[in-house]
C-alpha cells in the first residue's frame, strides 16, 4: 500500500469545488483536474513554518523561488532563463485572459486547435476578441492541424495569437519536435505570438520528456510567452501561484501593462509551496508519475473491456478522453452523473462525443468509478 497515494482522503467539508459540486450526493467526482492526493510533505512542512510567522502581510516574490525557478528550468528543460524573464502571476487561467488583453490588437482574432481546455474557447469572448478554431481527429491520433493553421494564418490577417495547450488538455498527445519547429515557422512568418500553456509538462509517461516551445529555437524564444506552474503536478491548484516566462522584452511588456490595476498579486503561500515543489520534491514526482502510470494503464485496460466505449492512451496529464459515440447519449453528463460518477463532458471543450475523466486519484476509487461506468453501458 503506498502511503500516499492508495489513502482516500475524505474532502467533505473542505470547501473543494471538485467534492462539494456533489455534496450529500453518492457520486464519485472524477471532472476537474485536481488530483485526491495529500500534497508532498515538503510542501506541507514548508507551509507550516511559514505559517507558524503570525503575519500574513503583501509579499514581494521571494529571491530564493526566481533562484529554484531558474535552476529548475535550466536543469530539467535546458532552458537557460534569467529572472527579467519571470512574471508571477495568480493562475494560468486569469493569466490567458490577461495576455489576450495585451497581445490582440481590439478587432483582433486568436487561433486554437480543439478539443481544447475550455477557458481557450471562453478568454478571447472575455476580451471581446475572435476565436478561429481548428479541429483535430482522432483519425490520426489528434495531430496538430499545421496545415489548416498555415492556410488560415496566410488568409487571416487579424490572427495576432495561437493558444497552444502543450501538452495538449484533453487529449492528452505531446507535441513532436516536428510540429513545434513547423508552428514557430508559421508564427513567425505571419507575426502571431504563441501562447504556449505548458501546466501539464511535468506529467508525461513511458519516457516521454517535454520540449519547451520557446527553447525550439532562438526564433521561437522571441515569439513565444509560456504559462507554468506547480499546480498541476504537486497538487496545489487551491493556492494560486503561476509563473509566465518571455524572453522578449516586448512580449512581457505588453503582458505586464494587460494586467495593471486588475491583475491579482500571488499570496504568500502560493510562493512558499511553489519553491518547496520544485526544490524539495523530486522522489515524490517520480512515486506519483509511477502512480499515475499503473492508474492510466489500469484506465486503459478497463475501458477496452466496456462495451461501447473507448480510447487512445494518454501520453500526458492525468486525463482520460474516453470515446462515447457509440452510447448515443443526448446528455452524456447526466447519463453518468445518474450512474453516480461526475465527468466533465465533450461538449466542453468542443469535442462532442467524448468526457473527459480525471484518473489522478487512489486506484480503489478510480476502480470504484469505473465499475459504475461499466454498469451503466451494459444498458
Amino acid at each position: 500500500m503506498n502511503p500516499y497515494f492508495d489513502v482516500i482522503l475524505d474532502r467533505q467539508g473542505t470547501s473543494s469545488s471538485k467534492w462539494d459540486k456533489y455534496q450529500n450526493q453518492d457520486v464519485i467526482p472524477m471532472w476537474v483536474a485536481d488530483m485526491d492526493f495529500a500534497a508532498p510533505p515538503a510542501v506541507i512542512a514548508a507551509l507550516k513554518d511559514r505559517v507558524g510567522h503570525p503575519v500574513f502581510g503583501y509579499t514581494v516574490v521571494p529571491q530564493s523561488l526566481n533562484e529554484v525557478t531558474l535552476d529548475r528550468f535550466a536543469t530539467r528543460f535546458n532552458w537557460p532563463l534569467q529572472v527579467v524573464h519571470l512574471e508571477w502571476t495568480p493562475g494560468v487561467v486569469p493569466a490567458i485572459n490577461q495576455a489576450i488583453r495585451g497581445l490582440v490588437r481590439p478587432g483582433g482574432a486568436v487561433a486554437t486547435a480543439t478539443p481544447v481546455y475550455h477557458p481557450f474557447l471562453e478568454a478571447p469572448r472575455h476580451m471581446y476578441r475572435s476565436l478561429h478554431t481548428l479541429p483535430m481527429s482522432a483519425a490520426d491520433n489528434w495531430q496538430f492541424p499545421l496545415d489548416d493553421f498555415r492556410r488560415l494564418a496566410e488568409t487571416t490577417p487579424e490572427v495576432d495569437v495561437l493558444l497552444l495547450c502543450h501538452p495538449m488538455n484533453p487529449v492528452g498527445r505531446v507535441l513532436p519536435d516536428e510540429t513545434l519547429t513547423a508552428l514557430v515557422e508559421i508564427c513567425v512568418a505571419h507575426d502571431i505570438v504563441i501562447i504556449s500553456d505548458e501546466i501539464h509538462s511535468e506529467i508525461l509517461f513511458d519516457g516521454r520528456e517535454h520540449r519547451p516551445l520557446a527553447t525550439v529555437s532562438p526564433a521561437a524564444a522571441q515569439q513565444t510567452l509560456t504559462f507554468h506552474a506547480a499546480s498541476k503536478t504537486f497538487n496545489l491548484a487551491g493556492l494560486g501561484c503561476a509563473l509566465a516566462i518571455a524572453e522578449n522584452p516586448n512580449i512581457m511588456e505588453r503582458f505586464i501593462e494587460a494586467g495593471e490595476g486588475i491583475m491579482a498579486h500571488v499570496n504568500t503561500l502560493g510562493y512558499v509551496a511553489t519553491e518547496a515543489a520544485w526544490s524539495r520534491c523530486e522522489t515524490w514526482h517520480k512515486s506519483l508519475l509511477a502512480y499515475l502510470t499503473d492508474n492510466r494503464n489500469l484506465l486503459v485496460e478497463r475501458v477496452a473491456a466496456i462495451p461501447r466505449i473507448s480510447m487512445q492512451a494518454p501520453e500526458a496529464t492525468y486525463l482520460g478522453w474516453i470515446n462515447i459515440e457509440d452510447l448515443e447519449l443526448d446528455d452524456p453528463e447526466a447519463f453518468f452523473l445518474k450512474a453516480g460518477v461526475g465527468i466533465s463532458p465533450g461538449q466542453q471543450f468542443m469535442g462532442e462525443g467524448y468526457i473527459r475523466l480525471n484518473f489522478g486519484c487512489p486506484k480503489s476509487l478510480l476502480n470504484q468509478g469505473l465499475d459504475r461506468i461499466e454498469k451503466a453501458c451494459r444498458f
